[in-house]
């Protein structure tokens, strides 16, 4: 290979290559490939961040894939054990004697502290929750969490 360079870079080589004891050649090689590598790296570190992307999204998909049914069907659950409750509360009211407007005016009042029960995120019992919660998965993360309960695994049995 020929290569046509500055003279200022092969008198700076040259003393490279003096100072290796080493052929010009030789020092030339190796600066081609430092500079080969270093272009190298900076390309994969340009397409690192689309590439963690990627994968990101197809992880966020798996888990989805994963948790959306399951998170589906706890909501039909809730949702058809809300109608039946709705339907009993109001039937009992009604053979009590209490009038529909202040049924459904209850109903509503239990609506909305039930909203912001759950939007409200700043009470103490809610940050207890959270960090009990933090806490069990990081154990889990790091290794598995120790069973405390007292019973034959995986059956819900006592054991014998």
């Amino acid at each position: 290979m020929t290569l046509r360079v500055k003279p200022g870079v092969r008198t700076a080589l040259e003393r490279i290559a003096h100072a290796d004891g080493v052929y010009l050649s030789e020092a030339a090689a190796t600066g081609l490939e430092v500079f080969a590598r270093a272009k190298i790296h900076d390309q994969e570190e340009a397409l690192f961040e689309p590439r963690m992307q990627v994968m990101m999204r197809r992880e966020i998909r798996a888990s989805d894939n994963r948790h959306v049914p399951f998170e589906i069907k706890n909501a039909i659950a809730a949702e058809q054990t809300r109608i039946l409750i709705t339907d009993l509360y109001k039937r009992v009211l009604q053979k009590e004697g209490i009038s529909l407007k202040q049924i459904n005016a209850k109903l509503d009042n239990a609506y909305h502290m039930a909203r912001d029960n759950v939007l409200n995120t700043r009470t103490p019992k809610f940050r207890n929750l959270l960090a009990a919660w933090r806490q069990t998965t990081e154990q889990q993360a790091d290794g598995g969490v120790e069973n405390t309960g007292s019973g034959k695994a995986g059956t819900g049995k006592p054991e014998a």
